[in-house]
C-alpha cells in the first residue's frame, strides 16, 4: 500500500534512501523538507547528492487522492477526527483548516500537513508482560505519543489470545489489525475477533452483548465517555487492556478526568523509552513488579 500511496518523486527517495524495514513515519509539510522516522528517530531525507527534498502541495494532494480513492467527501467523518485509514494499517494524520456545520467540525480543507504512520509487528516486544498474561487482570499501557504503545498492545493481545482467552479488538482506526477487506494482516492470535471502524462506545456495547469476550482490547483512550464505557465493561465482568497518552501513572491518576482509571485497572504499564517497558505497577500489591528480561 505504501508504494501506491506515495508520488513517484517521494517513493524513489524513500525506497532508496531509507531503511524501510525500520520506517515508522513519513511526515509531509507543504514547502518543508520531507521527514521520516526509523523507530522514532527523525531525519530529513536527502538524495544521493545531499539535497533535501521539499514537499509540494501536489505531493500532499496526490497522497490524499490515493488514500480517499479520489473522494474527500466520502471520508468527511475521518477528516473531522484528524486522520485517514488506509489498507495495511497505515494511518494518515491530517491537518488543515476546519470546516464547521451546525456548530460542529464537519471536515477539513486546505490540507497541507500529513503524518503517515506505518504499523510494525515486533514479536517478543511484550515479553516483559508475560507475568501479567499468567495472572491477567485489567491492564493499561501508558506513555507519551510515539513511544510504541500500539506495537506493545498488538503483541500483548497476541499473547493473551494464545493463552486461550477470547479477545475482541475494537480498532476504530485499523491500526492494531492492519486489516485488508476486514481480514487482519497482523497476527493477533488464534482466539481474537476484531471490530473495525466502529466508535469505541458502539464497539464496546456490541462486543459485550454479542461476542462473549474474556478480554476487550482497544487503543488510545480519550475522554470521559470512553472511561465511562470501560467502567461498564469492568462491571460486566469482562477484562480490559488499553493504552492511553500520559507521561506516567502518577501524572495520569492526578488528572481530574483520568483519575477514574485508577478504579478500573489493576496493572499500569509504563514505557519510558521507545518500545521499552520500564515500570509495571500492580495496584493490588502497590509495588513495581517489572519482570527481569
Amino acid at each position: 500500500m505504501l508504494k501506491d500511496l506515495l508520488p513517484e518523486s517521494i517513493k524513489e527517495l524513500v525506497f532508496t534512501r531509507v531503511d524501510t524495514d525500520k520506517l515508522t513515519e513519513i511526515r509531509m509539510r507543504t514547502g518543508k523538507p520531507l521527514s521520516v522516522a526509523e523507530y522514532g528517530r527523525y531525519y530529513f531525507v536527502s538524495d544521493k547528492d545531499g539535497h533535501e527534498y521539499t514537499v509540494t502541495k501536489d505531493d500532499i494532494d496526490y497522497v490524499l487522492a490515493v488514500a480517499t480513492k479520489h473522494s474527500l467527501y466520502a471520508v468527511n467523518s475521518q477528516l473531522a477526527s484528524g486522520f485517514l485509514s488506509c489498507d495495511d494499517g497505515i494511518r494518515i494524520g491530517v491537518s488543515g483548516e476546519g470546516v464547521y456545520k451546525n456548530g460542529r467540525l464537519f471536515t477539513l480543507k486546505n490540507i497541507n500537513f500529513l503524518c503517515i504512520r506505518i504499523p510494525r509487528q515486533i514479536f517478543g516486544c511484550a515479553d516483559a508482560l508475560a507475568g501479567i498474561v499468567e495472572d491477567f487482570d485489567n491492564t493499561l499501557i501508558i506513555s507519551p505519543p510515539g513511544m510504541g504503545k500500539t506495537t506493545i498492545l498488538r503483541e500483548f493481545v497476541r499473547l493473551l489470545s494464545e493463552s486461550g482467552k477470547n479477545v475482541v479488538v475494537v480498532d476504530e482506526r485499523n491500526e492494531l489489525c492492519a486489516a485488508v477487506n476486514g481480514v487482519p494482516t497482523t497476527d493477533l492470535g488464534s482466539n481474537t475477533d476484531v471490530l473495525l471502524f466502529s466508535s469505541k462506545k458502539g464497539g464496546y456495547e456490541g462486543a459485550v452483548r454479542a461476542m462473549r469476550p474474556d478480554v476487550i482490547a482497544t487503543d488510545e483512550i480519550f475522554g470521559k465517555e470512553e472511561i465511562d464505557c470501560l467502567a461498564d465493561i469492568r462491571r460486566s465482568g469482562i477484562k480490559v487492556v488499553a493504552t492511553v497518552h500520559a507521561k506516567d501513572t502518577v501524572s495520569l491518576l492526578k488528572d481530574k478526568t483520568y483519575c477514574a482509571l485508577g478504579g478500573i485497572f489493576r496493572y499500569f504499564v509504563e514505557l519510558g523509552e521507545l518500545g521499552k517497558v520500564t515500570a509495571i505497577t500492580d495496584k493490588e500489591r502497590l509495588k513495581n513488579c517489572l519482570m527481569s528480561r
